[in-house]
């Protein structure tokens, strides 16, 4: 099963949705970012299996339904799902770092872009595709819903989601090569 999701125009930022986001991260918290991260990556893999694939660390590739998995000390043994996941919470904490650097320039289209093209292009080298790329709009928005719960309005995922678009549409223009 292959991740296949529609293609978003992305819309351009409002002062308004740069406020409203600013504000949205400020609740997040640095202190959220593993929990976040862990959480938008496993929420990726069920929606998109096949990424699972592109990850190049043997004990993530070889943990078997490890994110259903839980319990054990994982101090002697590489192949566990408490490493599977710290592996996962990481990278998503990594993800969600990146988000905070874009979120500091969200008002400045130059420097958002350019950051963009350079995330494109160092995945790119993944072999990570655009429809990988736009896997990041549900799982973004499912782990700010979880995470935010009420606080997560229509107003903040309509300003997210207009970011998101943008950071998929940017990133896949690097990772496609089309520059335009």
């Amino acid at each position: 099963m292959g991740c296949s999701q529609a293609k978003v125009e992305p819309e351009s930022l409002t002062p308004d949705d740069a406020r409203i986001i600013r504000e949205t991260w400020k609740m997040v918290g640095r202190e959220a970012y593993g929990e976040y991260g862990q959480r938008l990556m496993l929420r990726i893999f069920q929606k998109c299996p096949d990424i699972k694939a592109l990850w190049q660390n043997p004990r993530i590739m070889n943990a078997t339904n490890a994110a259903t998995t839980t319990g054990g000390d994982d101090a002697d043994a590489p192949n566990t799902a408490n490493r599977w996941k710290m592996d996962l919470r990481n990278h998503g904490s990594k993800f969600f770092n990146s988000l905070d650097d874009l979120i500091n320039v969200v008002d400045k289209p130059d420097e958002l872009f350019k950051m963009l093209h350079d995330i494109g292009l160092h995945h790119k080298g993944y072999e990570v595709k655009p429809e990988h790329i736009q896997a990041i709009v549900d799982g973004l928005n499912h782990t700010m819903e979880f995470g935010l719960r009420d606080k997560w309005t229509d107003a903040r995922q309509k300003s997210f989601g207009r970011l998101i678009n943008i950071i998929v549409a940017q990133t896949n223009k690097a990772l496609t090569g089309d520059e335009k």
